[in-house]
């Protein structure tokens, strides 16, 4: 009797569907995609993928069948997680479709498997999958959890997929305990008159402190993700809403000659989030010797950081890049290495560049113009020059005065004055505020002198 029924229960499917388009198939509660075609992404379903994710509470799972299909007795329902495996199978009940009882799987195991032990009363039944539960630390973040739900039966003796299973169920997404976005500062700003200022069309300058500092701000703005729901999961995860001191922000770049880079958003502190001794709220640590800047929010939300510039070292064009992450949070979450990263400034040379690797008194550099345009607004001919010793630490220079490169003129670099100036110098960076220059570097020697030149349009020459 129940073959017969099934096989006109299949049949009955199989008309319906071609007639009204799957009006008789069975359904689920949150299909991973709606009716509209759109995944079903709800926010209530969100589980914070920096948590401590031991044990996560699987949402109710919902079957509504249709109103001719009914399970009979030793037919089975499944239950399977796409990620991770049950911690408890949970408790499954059904209303018209008889009694069902775990018979392979469950805890430990990412399937479940319930057969029907007593007949089906009548149609339309509506079975539920209720506190289950899923082991989440071998889930991936960002990874999303679906319960599938097979039903099954023996259909003129072959094992058969029922009412249009297998069908899947949305039930949890990882999101970031912690979003970040990083807005950086209008374009790029020049670096001229020697690095010594900024462009006014781009900084401001002190007059009284001879700092320059960037007009445009890079705004790092962060949010508490939708997965921070306090005691969202059976063990208590979130057991409170993420920190702000545990948000480091990074900002990577050339710091010699940094005087400062603020945020009223940011604590100083290392780049392992401990309070910098003495330092001002505001205002990043910064590393010269691993050309970093790092602190930790005071709060969630917008902070805006400025760069502001010594005027005492030469740069090349490069960039300043700003990495938000997220450390250890108490023992409710664990650590993420990037919630957003991006560039928050950048340089663009107004100028050309030279360097040398040897360096002494007894050094001659001359260089000379070739663009035939200095003079201008802007391109003035200043030079600014940057030692590093024979380990390649940055010595500091004092009293070193560089005269301006005339229009197609040469100007000429004593070694013996920029040794006086800047003691153990061995490597020599300048920077020229002119769009083409030649360089030379002679060296006098008890044997003669040794001479390299080289010549370049907006590019680097290595003597």
């Amino acid at each position: 009797m129940n073959l017969l029924k099934k096989t006109l229960v299949a049949a009955g499917v199989a008309t319906a569907v071609l007639a009204t388009g799957a009006a008789q198939a069975a359904t689920v509660n949150n299909p991973t995609v709606s009716a509209l075609g759109v995944v079903n992404l709800v926010a209530s379903k969100f589980v914070a993928n920096e948590s401590v994710k031991t044990v996560l509470d699987l949402p109710t799972v919902t079957v509504t069948m249709g109103a001719t299909e009914t399970l009979s007795v030793d037919d089975s329902v499944t239950f399977t997680l796409s990620n991770g495996v049950f911690g408890a199978a949970g408790t499954v009940a059904s209303t018209n479709s008889g009694a069902l009882a775990l018979i392979s799987g469950g805890a430990k195991s990412a399937t479940a498997v319930y057969r029907v032990t007593t007949a089906a009363s009548a149609a339309a039944s509506v079975i539920t999958l209720t506190g289950a539960t899923v082991t989440g630390t071998a889930i991936a973040d960002n990874a999303a959890v679906t319960t599938g739900v097979a039903m099954s039966g023996f259909v003129g003796g072959a094992q058969t997929s029922l009412f249009s299973s297998p069908l899947t169920s949305y039930s949890m997404q990882l999101v970031p305990v912690m979003t970040a976005t990083i807005v950086p500062a209008v374009g790029t700003f020049d670096v001229a008159k020697g690095f010594a200022a900024l462009t006014t069309t781009t900084g401001t300058t002190s007059a009284t402190t001879g700092v320059s500092t960037t007009t445009g701000a890079a705004v790092i703005t962060t949010t508490a993700g939708a997965g921070s729901t306090i005691g969202a999961n059976t063990s208590g995860i979130p057991a409170s809403v993420p920190a702000p001191a545990s948000t480091l922000v990074t900002i990577a770049g050339p710091m010699t000659g940094v005087a400062q880079i603020t945020d009223a958003n940011i604590n100083p502190t290392s780049a392992a989030g401990v309070a910098t001794a003495g330092a001002t709220t505001g205002k990043f640590t910064i590393d010269t010797a691993t050309n970093t800047a790092t602190g930790t929010q005071v709060a969630t939300g917008a902070g805006s950081a400025t760069i502001s510039f010594a005027g005492t070292s030469a740069y090349d064009a490069s960039a300043y890049t700003a990495t938000v992450s997220r450390l250890v949070d108490g023992a409710a979450y664990a650590a993420n290495a990037s919630i957003k990263a991006a560039t928050a400034f950048a340089f663009s040379r107004n100028g050309s560049s030279f360097t040398t690797n040897s360096f002494g008194a007894l050094n001659k550099m001359t260089v000379s113009d070739r663009s035939g345009a200095l003079g201008g607004v802007g391109a003035d001919g200043a030079i600014a020059l940057t030692a590093y010793d024979a380990a390649g630490a940055a010595v500091t220079c004092t009293g070193l005065t560089i005269a301006n490169l005339p229009n197609n003129g040469t100007t000429t670099i004593q070694g013996a004055d920029v040794m006086a100036a800047c003691p153990g110098a061995k490597r020599i960076e300048g920077i020229v505020n002119s769009t083409t220059i030649f360089s030379s570097n002679t060296k006098i020697t008890a044997e003669g002198a040794t001479s390299q030149s080289g010549g370049n349009n907006t590019t680097s020459i290595a003597n």
